[in-house]
């Protein structure tokens, strides 16, 4: 899973991209991004490792990308910026909450900015492909529909200031534009970087500003950047008596992490033996056969059928042979939509 960052001058993305990767972002320009990969934290794998004892842990991994902040008026140089985010599964827009001064405004005029120079990065995809389409003496088309009316609707779209993920097209337009990579089309949310000087009610038009964001579908995270960043330094022991004396919710890394998997519609399943536990990613809804396939492609072609119990009943009965006795472990077809958390053992043919 790969998550971009996106802000404007002094929102602070970059201390919370240090935060979540536990890493120093170098010096950034518009053709150069910060990239940091670290596990995604899941209780649930240490708890089945307890069952199993395997000879290895592995976690499903999320990816940031850490940018150049966009600059008013500098569209090429944000153009160059936004080109490193054109693979990310899901974008966030990191709101300035801790500078002190800012209007209760502020942080919607952020936003604002954010969304405006991703609707013009894709407007002007948009200009050059329908330049091009132009000169031709015929038409290519996209899932039978011409090319460039579906370009035109696109461009209309985006003049108007909307996102293209307003757009309703065929799903198999969708498809067929999928190599254009619109910004506009990725899964976003917000995340407000807070001062804990502010305290638990941060600055003055927040809660209007959370409100008015969720109600765009924008959902709304709220991260003590700063501070997290300066605990994470510390001992453990002296990490919990300085997080109990603030008072303030710092989990902010946990509730990034699981906002990205809600917004990018994404979950966890798992499998276990002795040589492993592993947590695999894959999209809500995914049927168990193309599931199998994130495991190893043979099982994708190959797949008979999968056994499958939920995390939560396979440690209520401590092991997979009291599942076999109570009849938990269930046995699915190829079309059974995968669940979070659920343990799965794949039966394929050689």
């Amino acid at each position: 899973m790969q998550v971009g960052f996106v802000g404007a001058a002094a929102s602070g993305k970059t201390t919370i991209f240090e935060l979540l990767s536990n890493t120093q972002g170098a010096f950034l320009s518009p053709d150069k991004a910060n990239v940091a990969t670290v596990d995604v934290p899941d209780s649930r794998i240490g708890r089945l490792s307890e069952l199993y004892q395997p000879q290895k842990k592995t976690f499903a991994k999320i990816s940031f990308t850490d940018i150049n902040r966009l600059a008013p008026g500098d569209r090429e140089n944000n153009n160059k910026s936004l080109n490193h985010l054109k693979l990310m599964d899901a974008l966030v827009l990191v709101i300035n909450g801790f500078s002190p001064g800012r209007t209760a405004q502020a942080p919607q005029a952020d936003l604002e900015f954010c969304l405006s120079e991703l609707i013009m990065s894709d407007l002007e995809q948009v200009e050059r492909k329908l330049g091009k389409l132009r000169k031709l003496r015929t038409t290519p088309t996209l899932a039978g529909k011409p090319e460039l009316e579906v370009l035109q609707k696109l461009g209309e779209t985006l003049e108007s200031n909307t996102l293209l993920s307003a757009r309703e097209f065929p799903a198999e337009v969708w498809k067929e534009l999928g190599s254009y990579n619109f910004l506009t089309r990725k899964p976003m949310f917000v995340v407000i970087n807070l001062s804990e000087e502010q305290g638990l009610a941060g600055p003055a038009g927040l809660q209007d500003f959370v409100t008015a964001s969720e109600a765009r579908g924008f959902p709304a995270v709220r991260i003590y950047a700063k501070l997290e960043k300066d605990l994470q330094e510390l001992s453990a022991e002296d990490r919990a008596v300085f997080t109990q004396e603030y008072d303030l919710p710092l989990s902010g890394k946990e509730s990034f992490i699981r906002q990205a998997y809600t917004t990018s519609g994404l979950i966890s399943f798992l499998t276990v033996g002795p040589d492993e536990v592993r947590a695999w990613t894959v999209k809500r809804g995914s049927p168990i056969r193309e599931a199998a396939g994130v495991i190893h492609k043979d099982f994708t072609n190959n797949f008979v059928r999968a056994e499958i119990i939920s995390f939560e009943k396979l440690l209520e009965c401590g092991s997979e042979q009291e599942a076999h006795k109570r009849g938990w472990l269930r046995s699915e077809k190829k079309e059974y939509p995968v669940q979070d958390g659920d343990v799965v053992h794949i039966l394929a043919n050689k």
